[in-house]
């Protein structure tokens, strides 16, 4: 589930009960976090962006990548919205020993006669709209280690280019890829015909997730509900969360949750008990108690209870348990 997914915490709270008392029906468990009506906060906790680290070990003493050991060939096009197409180009090391690159290289658009039609150097046409990743030092293996750079050109006039310059960082020499592109047109091209625009992304790896996303905690929810409750009564219940992963599931911010009857009825949204846990250590579980009131009016019999906690860093979110409700 992406981060958009995560925020829209789906969860049932279905009733379910034939003949209930006028107390509270409860499966609440003696060691359960005790249930508080703690308001929403409204914040959505997302797991934190990984430390920008390059891709693969780099042997101390290992060299900048010369461009007299690199061969570049264009990858295929990618669009994207708003006219953008990406031209990746793809670089392998030649040589027969290993080397690195880092950054941006300079680029310049040439046509068959060697004239230039764009150009982006040093801080002019840096970044793409496309994900480009961190700037990190990447590790290329001699004799055929490969990196990619995204590239986007626009030139309302549509000229046919014949070749790319490369001028690789730190003064690594000059290398000539074959470019037969003709100029894209850009949305821009409506108001000035004569708009045209080359950027170019940092070096990045090929063959892996570039750049890294984030880590997930993997826990799984469970729900310990009474087999029925009375509408109008309050239901009480468990929701045990239990850390499935290697690291700590930290309980800070305190995330909220919601309840829902049925496929769409919101039945209540709180925010988390959590202070006295404080974490979920790797291999444990936490009970909490969980309160809901069974509104008066809803439709009487078989429903589903569903239970979902509005944390973006953990995989897993909701729970489900079915329920009767009774008059």
């Amino acid at each position: 589930m992406g981060a958009a997914g995560r925020a829209l915490v789906a969860i049932g709270l279905l009733a379910l009960m034939s003949c209930g008392s006028v107390h509270p029906q409860s499966a609440s468990s003696t060691s359960a976090v005790p249930w508080l009506p703690l308001p929403t906060s409204g914040v959505f906790p997302t797991p934190p962006n990984p430390t920008p680290a390059p891709p693969f070990p780099i042997p101390p003493g290992t060299p900048t990548c010369a461009a007299s050991q690199l061969r570049g060939e264009t990858g295929g096009s990618s669009a994207a919205t708003g006219s953008n197409v990406d031209l990746p180009i793809i670089f392998r090391n030649g040589g027969s020993t290993d080397c690195v690159v880092e950054g941006f290289a300079d680029v310049t658009v040439l046509d068959s006669r060697g004239g230039v039609l764009a150009q982006a150097a040093g801080m002019t046409g840096r970044g793409t709209y496309f994900n480009d990743g961190p700037v990190v030092p990447v590790l290329l293996r001699a004799t055929g280690g490969q990196v990619f750079m995204n590239l986007t050109w626009y030139d309302c006039r549509n000229p046919r280019a014949s070749q790319l310059a490369v001028d690789m960082p730190g003064n690594g020499g000059r290398l000539l890829v074959k470019f037969p592109v003709t100029g894209r047109y850009y949305m821009l091209c409506d108001s000035d015909p004569h708009y045209a625009a080359l950027a170019r992304g940092p070096f990045s790896p090929v063959g892996i997730e570039w750049p890294r996303g984030p880590t997930y905690i993997s826990v799984d929810i469970s729900i310990n509900a009474p087999p029925q409750a009375k509408a109008g009564s309050t239901l009480v219940y468990d929701v045990t969360i239990t850390n499935t992963d290697h690291l700590d599931y930290r309980l800070s911010p305190c995330p909220d949750y919601n309840e829902f009857l049925g496929p769409k009825m919101v039945v209540g949204s709180y925010r988390l008990n959590c202070a006295p846990v404080g974490k979920i250590a790797p291999g444990a579980s936490v009970i909490f108690e969980i309160h809901m009131t069974i509104p008066k009016g809803i439709p009487l019999g078989p429903t589903r209870l569903m239970w979902g906690l509005g944390d973006g860093r953990i995989t897993s979110h909701t729970v489900t348990a079915s329920l009767v409700v009774a008059q």
